[in-house]
């Protein structure tokens, strides 16, 4: 029988885990058949457990949802009686096999269809595709897999993907199910030897060796991915070298490219302001950073105990892109005020006595009241000090305040490597001077933020052939020659303005820091 007349439904589990020998059970079941009808189904957990969290946040079925869920007999009838004498096709079988199995081995049965593993197919078939994954070979294929998360969206792309073997086999003569067979007996699975893109080469290749912006997509036009770069030509041809050691989101997202759109700029700088703006307006699924989301900029009141998503004279300190980012000072200050400290200060669990103990010396080290500390202003006003006294801040660096953002990364490493060593009260007392540091340095960042929302700025990189420098007009926080708003008073200068706002300034501030740090040339004039 001819592959494209065969009688075959497509199939797919979501599961609570790996294994149904660990626990792990049938969370979800769908089936499309051969003319595109869908049925899914939420299958009920035995003795009605919850939902794993991780699963819920993979999957997106929560536990609230499983009041519709049906018991797995009935549901695994109703698809005996739907497909007898079908085939069954499945993407990465050898995942669904042993649940299916477990399943039927309680009546003393086997599962009544014949199955056929696309992955399987497409390894012999395409083994230097970088990824045989149902995302990246339903993007191969040029099926939209912006989401495939439930199963009934694996079990569409699961017939895309057949569709597109089926085609590839007919090229080499194998077009019925004995066919099929005996060449998957024979053909063996062929270890990578090096990766094939869908990209044509030459595309890549004579890209200019100039800053500029890129853009990856897919066959059904979606912008996949945007980035910058200082040399199109040798940015984008670096995600196409090596074999080893490669990022698996990656080779999912260049199984799935066709083609680049690029957008040469002036200088890197030009290159990175207009990828954050590319950002806000493709959304692309493979970026991670720079992405708006829900993500909003945030106000702090004089005394940084309430926020707000708008500055007014009430909520003048900001903007910041998060609310969390000075927890830790205001935790510290709610201890004080409160005559109590608490296990969770610095946004990970320290015995409230060793916190107390640290801060104490913490006073004693620096001759400080802890009475001084009841006010995050005071808390911020000895970080600003600090940096100063450290040379951690000069004049302009202030202006620019390139060394820190919030939730910075630094914090995260030395937090991690805090983990695998036991506290002292001398390591609190060092935190907390960390914390007041950083504090004071976002604090100055924000005012930078605002000062260069309107500025006509000068640079020069170090290695620049130009004889003269660029120019940058930037007002409203917006880059000329675009359409310019009317400047406000300075309290409410941020009205009307977004994250995408907060996020182009700060990456004009860090690129013009990068500058000033590779001895370039820079002027601002503020507005």
């Amino acid at each position: 029988m001819k592959l494209t007349e065969m009688p075959i439904f497509f199939f797919d589990l979501q599961t609570t885990g790996a294994k149904p020998e660990s626990g792990a059970a049938i969370l979800e079941m769908a089936w499309t058949s051969a003319n595109g009808d869908t049925e899914a189904s939420l299958i009920k957990l035995p003795n009605d457990e919850k939902i794993p969290y991780r699963i819920q946040m993979i999957t997106g079925i929560f536990n609230d949802d499983m009041d519709a869920a049906n018991p797995a007999d009935a549901v695994f009838s109703a698809l005996e009686e739907k497909f007898a004498g079908h085939r069954c096709v499945i993407h990465f079988a050898q995942f669904e096999k042993p649940f299916l199995t477990h399943h039927y081995a309680q009546f003393g049965k086997e599962f009544p269809f014949e199955i056929l593993c696309t992955h399987e197919i497409a390894k012999r078939l395409f083994p230097n595709l970088p990824t045989r994954g149902i995302k990246g070979l339903a993007g191969y294929f040029g099926y939209p897999t912006q989401d495939l998360k439930r199963a009934a969206q694996q079990t569409s792309a699961t017939q895309a993907i057949w569709a597109g073997l089926v085609t590839e086999l007919a090229k080499i003569d194998i077009e019925t199910w004995d066919q099929l067979q005996e060449w998957l007996q024979i053909t063996p699975k062929i270890k990578k030897t090096k990766y094939e893109y869908p990209l044509q080469k030459e595309k890549r290749l004579t890209l200019p060796d100039q800053p500029g912006v890129y853009r990856m997509i897919s066959k059904w036009d979606e912008i996949l991915y945007v980035g910058k770069a200082t040399s199109l030509k040798d940015r984008v041809n670096s995600y196409f070298r090596g074999q080893k050691g490669r990022d698996s989101r990656k080779l999912e997202m260049l199984t799935q490219v066709y083609d680049l759109r690029v957008t040469v700029c002036g200088s890197p700088l030009e290159a990175a302001l207009l990828e954050t703006d590319e950002i806000k307006k493709w959304d692309p699924r493979y970026n991670i950073s720079l992405k708006a989301g829900q993500r909003n900029v945030v106000f702090f009141n004089r005394e940084m105990t309430d926020i707000d998503f708008e500055q007014s004279e009430e909520f003048s300190i900001g903007p910041f892109s998060s609310s969390l980012v000075f927890d830790s000072v205001r935790n510290l200050r709610e201890c004080l005020v409160n005559g109590k400290f608490h296990d969770n200060v610095f946004f990970e669990p320290i015995d409230a006595a060793l916190v107390e103990e640290g801060f104490k010396i913490f006073c004693e080290r620096n001759s400080f009241s802890p009475e001084t500390f009841k006010s995050v202003r005071n808390l911020l006003a000895l970080g600003l000090w600090w940096n100063r006294q450290y040379d951690l801040l000069d004049e302009e660096e202030e202006e620019l305040a390139l060394e820190e953002s919030e939730g910075s990364n630094d914090q995260l490493n030395t937090e991690e490597v805090e983990e695998l060593i036991e506290l002292t009260a001398e390591d609190i007392a060092d935190k907390i001077e960390r914390h007041i540091m950083r504090a004071g340095r976002t604090y100055v960042r924000a005012k930078a933020l605002t000062k260069i929302l309107n500025a006509d700025i000068s640079y020069k990189p170090a290695d620049s052939d130009q004889e003269a420098p660029y120019q940058v007009k930037v007002r409203g926080g917006h880059l000329i020659p675009e359409a310019i708003p009317e400047r406000v008073p300075k309290v409410n200068l941020w009205n009307g303005l977004n994250i995408d706002t907060y996020d182009r300034m700060s990456v004009l501030l860090m690129e013009l820091g990068k500058i000033r740090t590779q001895e370039g040339a820079v002027e601002i004039q503020y507005r």
